[in-house]
């Protein structure tokens, strides 16, 4: 019943979902009532085709304030990693990847994804454990 209710007063919701970037889906899920952001807020849909530039080889470990909204750098551009500063926007660079924009639904600890390689977006999964990532960054 929640779940009509949502689509029929937020359309956009549902019409976002074929977008191949979720950036726009939670964008828009930020501005929609409680009820959505407590089930959608860690179920992220997040497809891009391309990984972004691999920036470290180890997560950033940060704790998400409850209620706060956050950007991910997905691009492995931005000069204050693991979030994003726009740098993707930039029309000479040519970036293919966006930003993912989530809202903490509660005070955490969690480890974020600086390889920008990872399965579980933005969390660390350990994918950059694997020798290609390992090797692609030189102390």
């Amino acid at each position: 019943m929640a779940a009509s209710w949502i689509a029929a007063r937020l359309p956009c919701l549902r019409l976002s979902r074929s977008f191949s970037s979720s950036a726009v889906y939670h964008a828009k899920a930020i501005k929609a009532p409680d009820i959505v952001l407590q089930e959608r807020m860690w179920q992220r849909e997040f497809h891009q085709k391309e990984k972004g530039k691999i920036y470290d080889k180890k997560p950033f470990r940060i704790t998400l304030k409850e209620g706060q909204r956050y950007l991910w750098c997905a691009c492995g551009h931005s000069k204050s990693q693991p979030m994003c500063d726009g740098t993707h926007l930039n029309t000479q660079l040519k970036i293919k990847q966006k930003c993912l924009v989530f809202k903490a639904p509660e005070t955490k600890e969690v480890w974020l994804c600086n390889c920008k390689q990872t399965r579980n977006p933005p969390f660390c999964d350990g994918t950059h454990r694997n020798a290609n990532i390992q090797a692609a960054i030189r102390d």
